[in-house]
C-alpha cells in the first residue's frame, strides 16, 4: 500500500567521499556561485532502523525497487534523549522521496527501555492507517550515529547536506538499545543535493562542478552489510 506522490516530493542526488576531503568539499560549497550558506547549526544526527524480520526494506534499496519504503526514529545531539525525536516513514517512488513524521510522546533513548516497550510507544502514536506499514516493518536493525552539515542555496530551492563520522551499533538479538558496542565500519563522507521538482535544471548544472562522483548510497544499507557481512 503507497500512497500517491504528493506534489512537495523532492529528488536527491548524493556524492561519496572519504573523510579526508571534508575540506575540500567545505570549500566547494563555500565558494559556489548559488552562495550557500548555513541552514542550521551543525549536529548529530541518531536513527533507530526498523525493518521486516527478513529485511524486506534492506532488499529492496539494493535491488532498486521503484517504490520502496524506509522506518526510523531520528532524534540529535545526545545519544540519550528524551521527548525530542521523531518517527519518520520516508518513500520513494522511482526519482520521487517524501516522508511524513510522527511526534512519539513519552519516549526517551536509553538502555533501560526494552525494544518491546519501544515499538508498543510508537505504534500507539501513530495514525491507524501508518500503523500497516510499522507493523510489516518493526524490528529495530541498527542504530546509526553521524555529524552532519547543513547548507541552503541564496534563492533556498537547493539544500545541502554533508555526513561525516558515521559509526553503527548493532541491534539484533537485544531485548533494550544498545549504545555502546559499535560495529567496525568504512570511513566515508556523504554530500547530498535535495531539491523540487522545478530545479531540475539548475541542479543539473550546479553537479557537474562538484569535485567527486555522485553514487547510490544508503547509510542503512551499508550499516546492514557492516553488521551482517552480506
Amino acid at each position: 500500500m503507497f500512497l500517491k506522490v504528493p506534489t512537495n516530493s523532492r529528488y536527491e542526488i548524493k556524492f561519496i567521499a572519504y573523510d579526508h576531503q571534508y575540506a575540500l568539499l567545505q570549500n566547494w560549497i563555500k565558494l559556489h556561485g548559488l552562495n550557500f550558506y548555513r541552514e542550521y547549526k551543525p549536529r548529530l544526527v541518531n536513527n533507530i532502523y526498523f525493518d521486516s524480520f527478513d529485511l524486506n526494506s534492506y532488499k529492496s534499496n539494493i535491488h532498486g525497487d521503484s517504490s520502496r519504503i524506509k522506518l526510523r526514529y531520528r532524534w540529535y545531539d545526545n545519544f540519550k534523549k528524551e521527548n525530542l525525536g521523531k518517527f519518520e516513514i520516508k518513500f520513494k517512488r522511482n526519482l520521487y522521496g517524501w516522508k511524513k513524521n510522527f511526534d512519539v510522546s513519552d519516549f526517551g533513548i536509553s538502555d533501560k527501555i526494552t525494544w518491546k516497550t519501544i515499538i508498543k510507544l510508537i505504534n500507539n502514536n501513530l495514525p491507524k492507517k501508518y500503523q500497516y506499514y510499522f507493523k510489516e516493518n518493526s524490528i529495530p536493525q541498527i542504530i546509526n550515529q553521524y555529524h552532519r552539515d547543513y547548507y541552503i542555496s541564496n534563492d533556498k530551492k537547493i539544500r545541502v547536506t554533508v555526513d561525516k563520522d558515521h559509526y553503527v551499533f548493532d541491534q539484533r538479538h537485544y531485548e533494550s538499545p544498545n549504545l555502546k558496542k559499535k560495529t567496525l565500519t568504512q570511513r566515508f563522507l556523504v554530500m547530498e543535493f535535495k531539491f523540487n521538482r522545478n530545479s531540475v535544471n539548475e541542479i543539473s548544472n550546479l553537479i557537474k562542478g562538484v569535485p567527486i562522483r555522485s553514487s547510490r548510497n544508503s547509510k542503512y544499507v551499508n550499516s546492514i552489510r557492516a553488521i551482517t557481512g552480506i
